[in-house]
């Protein structure tokens, strides 16, 4: 029998719902029936963009019954309050990063919603980043499920930027609570490495502000300032429950680096890994009988996109496949961002923990989907 696609509603129409209805309009599992934005016209014009969606106030896409599941893509300061109203309206919700912007907002959003992500009645809760299911991600894991690292000892990521205010007229929102270098960009980093390695159980994390003043460099308000209201560098060292133990470095303060993005040790090799910002990219392998690095191969047609996360959730609530960025994987994700904000003299022990997603198959179903054998999701 045809599986029904899930009813969903895109709430918050920036530049980013654009990226995300170039994935999900492909996806037959779902349907996009309404589009919300506290600024109308912008409303109407992605509603256009969608076969059978239309605009709709946030009252009453909470209101209407038919809607499955929420996608929110407001800004990072209004992410926990919309999921919130969300989720005790009884929908869905799969959120752009970060799931919160403060610890108080991250426990409120757990205690409405189980840390495994199922709610009372079926309904999930999730979130970005999902590049941790994109194909360079996924060529990662198997290496190491493989065991062609060995037994993974460590790893090191670093993000190493000198602001978005170098290229962006607009770059203030990267500088407010829930974004900055850690919550904005770091979060690519680290849920890569929760989903390769496990939960982290130790945190000890410290942070600089350097020039909390910055100035634009581009556009019409090119030699305006603003103030950062986050710290712009950090640095952390993180132990993870299986022992392994990793440094994490995210900065709006670099001019120029040539630290690689991720790497992960085994005892056995080293495993080299590409922006985790992004889906693809060369995955390279160094054994320890080898005398050279190679790279690890991944289907070319593999799943990728701003996105697919919510495709994968629509499977889920299809019972068609497991959830895999459940509300414990992205909360797991944020308390440990939080752990690293808020700077200790001794190890922060976290209180959460989280499974790693599980893999993607190596090759889509007969159908060409790659998480079911019935939707035929392309």
């Amino acid at each position: 029998m045809p599986v029904p696609p899930v009813r969903c509603a895109v709430v918050g129409c920036g530049n980013v719902s654009a990226k995300y209805l170039r994935t999900l309009t492909r996806a037959p599992i779902i349907d996009i029936v309404a589009c919300c934005d506290s600024i109308p016209e912008r409303a109407r014009q992605l509603a256009a963009s969608c076969a059978r969606a239309v605009p709709a106030s946030l009252p009453e896409t909470l209101r209407d019954a038919s809607i499955e599941l929420v996608i929110n893509l407001t800004p990072p300061r209004w992410h926990a309050g919309i999921t919130r109203q969300a989720l005790e309206a009884g929908k869905s919700v799969y959120t752009e990063k970060p799931l919160a912007a403060s610890a108080a907002e991250l426990d409120e959003l757990l205690a409405t919603a189980p840390a495994g992500g199922a709610m009372p009645g079926g309904a999930m809760l999730g979130g970005a980043p999902d590049t941790v299911l994109g194909a360079a991600a996924q060529a990662a894991r198997r290496a190491i499920d493989q065991g062609l690292i060995g037994h993974p000892l460590g790893a090191a990521a670093a993000l190493l930027t000198p602001g978005h205010e170098r290229s962006c007229p607009t770059p203030e929102v990267f500088y407010q609570p829930g974004a900055g270098p850690l919550l904005d960009m770091g979060v690519y980093y680290l849920s890569m490495l929760v989903g390769l390695l496990g939960p982290v159980r130790d945190v000890v994390g410290a942070h600089r502000r350097p020039a909390p003043r910055r100035s634009i460099d581009t556009g019409p308000r090119a030699g305006e300032t603003f103030l950062a209201d986050v710290p712009t560098h950090l640095a952390a060292l993180l132990e993870f429950e299986t022992g392994a133990v990793a440094t994490l470095t995210t900065s709006f303060e670099v001019w120029g680096t040539r630290i690689p993005h991720l790497e992960i040790f085994g005892t056995e090799g080293t495993l080299a890994i590409p922006d985790p910002n992004f889906y693809t990219g060369k995955v390279r392998l160094k054994t320890a009988r080898s005398s050279r690095w190679t790279t690890v191969p991944y289907p070319a047609d593999a799943p990728g996109g701003r996105g697919i996360g919510v495709v994968d959730m629509a499977h889920a609530l299809r019972g068609l496949t497991e959830q895999r960025l459940t509300g414990g994987f992205v909360g797991h994700v944020m308390e440990t961002m939080l752990a690293i904000e808020t700077p200790e003299t001794s190890p922060v022990r976290l209180r959460s923990r989280c499974d790693r997603p599980a893999p993607l198959g190596p090759t889509p179903y007969a159908t060409g989907c790659w998480w079911c054998e019935r939707c035929g999701d392309p």
